[in-house]
C-alpha cells in the first residue's frame, strides 16, 4: 500500500503597524507548517508578536507597492504549497481542512485555487455590492504563481489550471470607522501611484472623469446595481467610502503635480 507524503504549507503575510489585527491571524494559522512574515516598517511590536507565535520574520519598508513585499515573504518560503495572507485575514477551521486536503493530494491535478472571502466593514460582513464571493488566489503550488508585474492592482499568473475551495476567508477589513481612517492614507497614495503609471494628464477632462463621472457610477453600481442596500448602513458606507477613495486618490495625483511645479 501507497502511503502519501504529507505536503509542507507555508502561510507568507505582510504587515504593517498590526499589532492588534495579526495575533487573531496567526491564531487561525495551525494547519501550515511554517509562518513568514514580513514585518513593513511597523513602530509597534508586530515584529515581536509574530516572533513570539513561531513566525520567521523579516523586515522591510512599509511599500504602497505591495506586491514586491509579497513577493519578498512568497520567495522566503520553504513549503511545497503556500498561501498568502494579509493581518486582517483569518483561515476558519473549515477552510483550514479544506486547504490541507486539497494539497495532501497535491492538488488533484490543480496547481492552485481560488477561495470566497468575507469582508467586514463595521461590524457586518458584507453579502451585496459585489463584496462577496470577492474571489481569492491565495493558494498556490511552489513555482506556479506569479506577480507578473510589480504593481498594487496586479493579480497571480499562475501556470497550470486552478481549482476552488468552498469556505470563505475572512477579511476584518473595517471593523471600525478608525481603522478605515488608518488606513485611508496609504490606499489614497498607492491609488495616486497608480494613476501616474497609467499616465493619467491632469486637466478639465480627468477632473471631471475622476471626481464625477467615475465615483457616481462606482456608487451607483455598487449600492444600487449590486444590491449594497440591503446590507444596511453599512452597505451604504462601503459604496460611498468606494466613491470618496477614487476622488481623493485623484486629489492626491494633482497635489503631486502641483508640487513637482512649484519645485520646477
Amino acid at each position: 500500500m501507497q502511503v502519501k507524503s504529507r505536503k509542507k504549507i507555508s502561510a507568507a503575510v505582510i504587515a504593517h503597524d498590526e499589532e492588534e489585527s495579526l495575533p487573531g491571524l496567526l491564531e487561525t494559522l495551525g494547519f501550515a507548517d511554517e509562518v513568514v512574515v514580513l514585518d513593513a516598517g511597523s513602530s509597534d511590536a508586530t515584529a515581536e508578536i509574530a516572533r513570539e507565535a513561531g513566525a520567521v520574520v523579516l523586515t522591510g519598508e512599509n511599500l504602497r507597492n505591495l506586491n514586491v513585499n509579497k513577493t519578498t515573504a512568497i520567495d522566503a518560503t520553504t513549503g511545497d504549497w503556500i498561501i498568502y495572507l494579509d493581518a486582517d485575514e483569518r483561515v476558519p477551521l473549515e477552510l483550514a481542512a479544506e486547504i490541507r486536503a486539497a494539497v495532501d493530494e497535491d492538488g488533484r491535478g490543480r496547481v492552485a485555487f481560488t477561495m470566497p472571502r468575507l469582508n467586514q466593514y463595521f461590524g457586518k460582513y458584507l453579502r451585496h455590492g459585489g463584496a462577496y464571493p470577492d474571489t481569492q488566489l491565495r493558494l498556490f503550488k511552489r513555482g506556479k504563481a506569479r506577480f507578473a508585474c510589480m504593481s498594487v492592482h496586479e493579480k497571480l499568473e499562475v501556470d497550470g489550471p486552478t481549482g476552488r475551495l468552498r469556505t470563505p476567508l475572512v477579511h476584518e477589513s473595517y471593523p471600525t470607522v478608525a481603522e478605515y481612517m488608518r488606513k485611508l492614507p496609504f490606499y489614497i497614495q498607492a491609488g495616486a501611484d497608480h494613476l501616474k503609471r497609467k499616465g493619467v494628464r491632469p486637466g478639465p477632462t480627468n477632473s471631471l472623469k475622476y471626481f464625477f463621472v467615475k465615483p457616481t457610477f462606482r456608487f451607483v453600481r455598487r449600492y444600487v446595481l449590486r444590491l449594497g442596500f440591503l446590507d444596511g448602513w453599512q452597505g451604504l458606507a462601503a459604496a460611498a467610502m468606494d466613491a470618496y477613495q477614487y476622488v481623493m486618490m485623484y486629489a492626491a495625483y494633482l497635489d503631486r503635480a502641483r508640487n513637482k511645479q512649484q519645485r520646477t
